[in-house]
């Protein structure tokens, strides 16, 4: 068993198509060993026959609540899950949605569900469970996740929980007091799913610098990658054009330079001096229990 495992993972497959053009070159020529599926994205169905024509790319369920996108389920099955239709647009409005009562805990159920069975009906061998915005590790969202990942015989999460002084070269407060809270979250919920049988990575890389992980934070976070025996993921977000993505979705996300980051002659040079081996979450031996 090599010593030190990384899964490289590009969220949001599905959402747009040039988010999965950049995917499929960041595997092809980069780093990228792993992506997550968005059931609801609307370039689901494109995204699919790239995952078919590329199976050497790992693919997990990205499970979807907010980003103002549409359910899988029908709109009146799911009614307190949307408004206007859609789902919230950020995990705020749906944390206070939840804590108010709003939200119909059996809708939930029934929405991540079918998301999970609309991806599995394509046929792609899944290797892990994540969350749009990681709702999935939230308190009330881990056991309906556990059940479901149960139910369809998955046995991989992601936990994100990140180190908890890292702040990647970024002197942002905000950000870095929503990473420490998430991490704390996201502690409670490896500690439910380790104690029932699922894997996760011994280390995550990637939430300070959501959005912004640059060439030069990517190979900061390599650095320390290398010194740290076990297994790790790293969460990116490329796309091939910033500029329409940014109006698109309002991210202000550094899209192409995350691709350029995946993809740059520097990082994969790093990751072979380390000895570090690229692999999948089914490479992934349940290694933080």
């Amino acid at each position: 068993m090599d010593n030190i495992r990384l899964v490289v993972n590009a969220d949001d497959f599905g959402l747009d198509s040039s988010i999965n053009r950049a995917i499929i070159k960041g595997h092809r020529e980069g780093i990228i060993t792993s992506t997550s599926l968005l059931a609801s994205g609307p370039a689901f169905d494109e995204a699919v026959a790239l995952a078919k024509e590329n199976p050497t790319l790992g693919i997990g369920i990205h499970t979807c609540l907010v980003g103002g996108l549409e359910p899988v389920s029908a709109p009146k099955d799911v009614s307190t899950l949307l408004v206007d239709g859609r789902f919230p647009m950020t995990y705020g409005e749906f944390a206070k949605r939840l804590a108010s009562g709003e939200v119909n805990m059996s809708e939930i159920y029934t929405e991540l569900d079918r998301q999970f069975a609309k991806i599995l009906d394509t046929g792609l061998p899944i290797t892990h469970v994540d969350g749009h915005q990681h709702l999935h590790v939230l308190p009330q969202l881990t056991p309906m996740v556990l059940s479901l990942m149960k139910k369809y015989n998955l046995d991989k999460v992601r936990i994100p929980g990140e180190e908890r002084l890292f702040t990647n070269g970024l002197r942002d407060w905000k950000r870095f007091v929503g990473k420490s809270v998430l991490t704390e979250t996201a502690e409670r919920a490896r500690s439910v799913m380790v104690a029932n049988g699922i894997g996760c990575t011994n280390y995550f890389w990637g939430m300070m610098s959501g959005g912004q992980l640059t060439e030069e934070r990517l190979a900061d976070i390599i650095r320390r990658v290398a010194t740290k025996v076990g297994s790790h993921e790293i969460m990116t977000h490329p796309g091939d054009d910033t500029a329409m993505l940014d109006r698109k979705f309002g991210w202000h996300y550094h899209w192409e330079d995350e691709l350029a980051a995946m993809c740059a002659p520097l990082i994969k040079n790093a990751i072979t001096a380390a000895g570090i081996s690229l692999v999948t979450y089914k490479d992934i031996y349940g290694d933080a229990q």
